[in-house]
């Protein structure tokens, strides 16, 4: 494992939102176990806040929206050609699943896969990048569960350029740049889910790819209300990507991966 891939997930076991709750809980019983009961109390009831932003859906959903909507006028756009090709990120492939039972399953973000098939249906002559390199030994990879969906939607491995090294948005950009071959300069569809568009987008605008961001997989309703029935562990999960496209975001535009801390269209 790369060492920058090793760092953001130290750092993101302690930031994701599930996990500091439960630490911050620790604390608050700790400090009032040393008899720091104010202090522990206020730890305490900014736990329960928390909690009920969670479990009701606004926090989520404040968090969520903006990176959703930020390039929703792109959402089944595919009329400004000419286009040189199609890349379309990993994440939708369950490669344990999919071993085990010798059969393509993914999870929640499958639209990824499912719309990169529909763009190339609708234009046979485009090549499409499939980045993502994750893999266990023994298994399928993230590569492998792809090239088995694509073949099974009718798309020819053929015009498929496989990325299994990528890690992340920044190398996915990278890696993706590297099978751009002479005379491919136009515009390359962008096909990852919706809440993670941003980050995508400042990558692959850093690594010099020309592309048309086409978002699929939406976890919101834009015009539904901020608080829904309780649930706290869906809304949670969800929170768990917001979360980490947010502090992703900065990441890169600390460490030069993105010109910009919140891309734009």
């Amino acid at each position: 494992m790369a060492w920058d891939n090793l760092i953001s997930r130290t750092i993101w076991l302690f930031l994701q939102p599930g996990n500091l709750l439960v630490i911050l809980l620790v604390i608050a019983t700790f400090l009032i176990w040393k008899g720091r009961r104010k202090t522990g109390l206020g730890i305490l009831v900014s736990c329960m806040v928390i909690y009920l932003l969670v479990m009701f859906g606004p926090l989520t959903n404040w968090l969520m929206v903006p990176l959703e909507k930020r390039f929703s006028i792109y959402t089944n756009d595919d009329r400004h050609g000419p286009y040189s090709g199609i890349i379309v990120l990993a994440g939708a492939e369950r490669i344990i699943y999919s071993s085990s039972h010798r059969q393509v399953t993914l999870d929640g973000a499958g639209e990824r896969l499912i719309e990169a098939a529909r763009l190339a249906r609708k234009f046979p002559a485009l090549p499409i990048i499939f980045c993502g390199g994750r893999k266990i030994d023994g298994m399928m990879s993230e590569g492998d569960v792809a090239r088995k969906f694509f073949l099974s939607a009718g798309i020819d491995p053929g015009r498929i350029r496989f990325d299994d090294k990528s890690y992340n948005s920044h190398t996915n950009a990278i890696e993706a740049k590297k099978r751009i071959r002479q005379g491919e300069d136009g515009k390359w569809f962008l096909v990852t889910s919706a809440f993670h568009m941003p980050r995508a987008v400042g990558a692959f605008r850093k690594a010099g790819v020309s592309i048309q961001p086409f978002p699929v997989d939406y976890r919101t309703d834009f015009n539904g209300p901020f608080f829904h029935n309780p649930n706290f562990s869906r809304n949670l999960y969800q929170l768990d990507y917001a979360v980490h496209e947010w502090v992703g975001m900065l990441a890169y535009y600390i460490s030069g991966y993105s010109d910009s801390l919140y891309p734009a269209p």
